[in-house]
């Protein structure tokens, strides 16, 4: 499968899943779709909203230090946040930031189209109580004020169990109808791994492969170029078997296409449902994000001359030492 998160995935900032946008195992409708029987008797979870339509995504998240339940759904897509796909290859894309001009720049609570032109800056909406069953503690949301937020502020850590089955609920609110959407607890992942990216070489990904089996993916995530006009970004979904591996001509591409700043990148063991309302694609992420320490071979980050070795100096715009 290929990812499409934007990320994630935010995510990151990210659109689409760990799970490929736009692969159901069932039919969508209102309300949820038909898909196969998942843990506990649930739907298995069904993969992730395409860039294009993704208008909502709850989360409910095993994080380093608290556990995380929240989510929220806006009445349009943001154009900005559908990225280009710039290739793909071995289970990886590397998804370009999109810039668009409007003349005259927009003003107020408008945001610029793809097409060049002003459009009203899509607002996030209510659809009523949220709940969701299957955690270690229940979790029941109202819309936040101001802004139609969700939020759980009581969660657990880990909020879920390996192999539970979780449903989130709905109930919908003004012209908005219900819906409903699936996922299953897995291992969370707790050793932060290291990566260093070196020209004409694959990364060799690995984790501790699960002993209880889900369905689950792996999202990797890398961002290299913090300072460039149009970074890209790597996301990749892989099985979740403990190791996998980016090819080394992706590697490349993201390295050629500038590196600046302090690497980032995540690994994110996690389960995507999505469903279709009215106003678009909603996704549901139940996972376990883990932050990366990220290298690139030959480059070294800084942000002041200490950091930097013996005859070279930082370059402050980039924080690069030259």
């Amino acid at each position: 499968m290929l990812c499409f998160v934007l990320a994630c995935g935010d995510s990151g900032g990210t659109g689409g899943t760990a799970g490929s946008g736009g692969n159901d195992t069932g039919a969508s409708g209102p309300g949820g779709s038909s898909g196969t029987a998942g843990a506990g008797g649930g739907l298995a979870p069904r993969g992730g909203c395409d860039f294009s339509e993704r208008v909502g995504r709850f989360t409910v998240e095993k994080q380093k230090d608290f556990g995380v339940v929240q989510g929220s759904v806006a009445d349009g897509v943001v154009p900005s946040s559908v990225p280009e796909v710039v290739s793909e290859s071995g289970g990886c894309r590397l998804l370009k930031r999109q810039n668009f001009a409007c003349t005259p720049s927009c003003v107020g609570a408008e945001t610029c189209g793809q097409d060049g032109v002003c459009i009203p800056y899509p607002r996030q909406v209510s659809v009523g109580t949220v709940t969701l069953a299957g955690l270690t503690k229940p979790a029941v949301m109202e819309p936040q004020t101001p802004g139609n937020g969700y939020f759980a502020p009581d969660a657990e850590n880990p909020p879920y169990t390996p192999s539970s089955s979780i449903k989130l609920s709905a109930e919908g609110a003004e012209s908005h109808e219900a819906f409903v959407l699936y996922g299953v607890g897995s291992e969370p992942l707790e050793t932060a791994p290291t990566w260093v990216l070196a020209g004409g070489e694959d990364l060799v990904v690995s984790w501790p492969a699960p002993t209880v089996e889900t369905p689950a993916t792996i999202l990797v995530e890398l961002s290299i170029d913090q300072h460039g006009s149009s970074p890209l970004t790597l996301q990749c979904e892989f099985e979740d078997t403990g190791v996998a591996t980016v090819p080394a001509s992706v590697i490349d591409e993201l390295i050629n296409s500038g590196v600046s700043g302090f690497p980032n990148g995540k690994i994110v063991r996690r389960t995507v449902d999505k469903t279709s309302i009215d106003v678009g694609c909603v996704e549901l992420i139940v996972g376990s994000p883990l932050a990366a320490n990220v290298s690139v071979a030959g480059f070294i980050p800084c942000n002041s001359p200490d950091d930097c070795p013996d005859g070279q100096t930082c370059n402050l715009a980039i924080e690069i030492c030259e």
